[in-house]
């Protein structure tokens, strides 16, 4: 059941991925460039739906995050981000920032 949400989750990174690529030419071949690692959070305090949009908006504002799927149900958050960019303890400090606490960060393979 885990693995299958983690295909689905992937999926829905491709659909994202291509319907944001829309954007300016120059900023889609910089960021072409950059390989995204995608992670997983385990996060304790989320609740319910408002929990799992207050995440994805949070850390969907650092620069770097590619793309974020919250679930209060499993407890978890899978982020796609550009390394270079932006770092675990800053998507830490986001996390707790919202009122939330990081259990562990689980390493996703691409």
């Amino acid at each position: 059941m885990r693995i299958f949400k983690l295909l689905l989750s992937f999926i829905l990174i491709g659909f994202v991925t291509v319907a944001t690529s829309c954007g300016s030419k120059n900023k889609t071949e910089k960021a072409s460039l950059e390989t995204a690692s995608v992670i997983e959070v385990s996060i304790g305090g989320m609740t319910c739906t408002g929990c799992e949009q207050t995440i994805q908006n949070n850390l969907g504002k650092l620069e770097g995050i590619k793309s974020v799927k919250a679930s209060f149900t499993t407890g978890n958050a899978l982020v796609e981000y550009l390394p270079g960019k932006v770092d675990t303890l800053k998507m830490k400090e986001t996390v707790t920032g919202s009122g939330y606490t990081v259990k562990k960060f689980i390493t996703v393979q691409n």
